[in-house]
């Protein structure tokens, strides 16, 4: 990082405690009854932002910097690694929900096919919906603050957003029979990429002993509330990483077990590829 972004990430810290400061003494008179004063602060808290956004992109353009490099390389100096990769997964989330709401095709290489995995993706999503939306009408009910509810009616249903994200991303970023081998995903996370010539077998299965992914006794499971369906044995043990987490572990397996909704379909398609 240059010193000019150095200087525009302490300008960015400075400007994020005057906005702190501000929204806390907006709350507080607010929480007196001064709605007007509170209004004042929070129009000058909004003054302060395009103002402070303005002079230090200036500040960045002035000393030969790219403005949208500054503020990405001031981005990364002023939040943690851990932060910016919840971000990172968060905005993946609601990209693949739009995607599958557009009813676009998922995201898998051009020599691929995919192995959709649909059925028995939507129960848990759609009992958390239904549980939110009684609790948005409960809270509407029972606080006597329009704003707060409206506050956690919008946490509320960004978690929603957020849950949907999350089996969108399944069916965004599928299972796929690539050209020379098969790759198994968890979401966006690849589990494992398995060549043709290190399967030993494919064979269709009935195993609801679990409900999602985990592994138990050399034997990986990629299920969905339906269990799984296709089982895919190795000629050797291969590393697998259920999730994209630095605390996930590396198994090594013997087999592989994921669900696939046509499994059929899939051990035909498998078994021509493999030759």
């Amino acid at each position: 990082m240059t010193s000019t972004t150095t200087l525009g990430a302490h300008g960015v810290r400075v400007l994020l405690a005057c906005m702190i400061g501000l929204a806390a003494s907006g709350v507080s008179f607010a929480a007196v009854g001064r709605q007007d004063v509170a209004v004042v602060l929070g129009m000058f808290e909004l003054d302060l932002v395009w103002i402070g956004v303005l002079v230090i992109s200036m500040l960045l353009h002035r000393r030969g910097v790219l403005v949208l490099v500054g503020w990405r390389d001031i981005a990364r100096a002023i939040t943690p690694e851990r932060v910016r990769r919840v971000v990172r997964t968060e905005i993946d989330l609601l990209f693949s929900l739009a995607r599958v709401a557009l009813r676009r095709p998922p995201r898998v290489p051009a020599d691929s096919e995919p192995i959709p995995a649909r059925e028995g993706t939507l129960a848990i999503p759609l009992a958390f919906t239904l549980l939110t939306l009684v609790e948005v009408v409960a809270l509407h009910l029972v606080l006597p603050w329009p704003e707060f509810s409206a506050a956690l009616t919008v946490i509320s249903v960004y978690g929603v957003l957020l849950m949907l994200g999350v089996i969108a991303s399944r069916w965004d970023h599928p299972h796929h029979a690539a050209s020379a081998s098969l790759v198994l995903h968890n979401g966006a996370h690849v589990v494992a990429d398995i060549l043709y010539e290190q399967i030993s077998y494919v064979v269709p299965v009935l195993d609801g002993s679990v409900t999602s992914p985990g592994v138990e006794h050399g034997v990986a499971r990629l299920a969905t509330m339906n269990g799984c369906s296709v089982a895919v044995g190795l000629e050797s043990p291969h590393p697998v990483v259920l999730s994209a987490s630095r605390r996930a572990r590396v198994h090594w397996v013997s087999e592989i077990r994921f669900a696939a909704d046509d499994a059929s379909d899939i051990v035909t398609r498998l078994e021509a590829r493999r030759g």
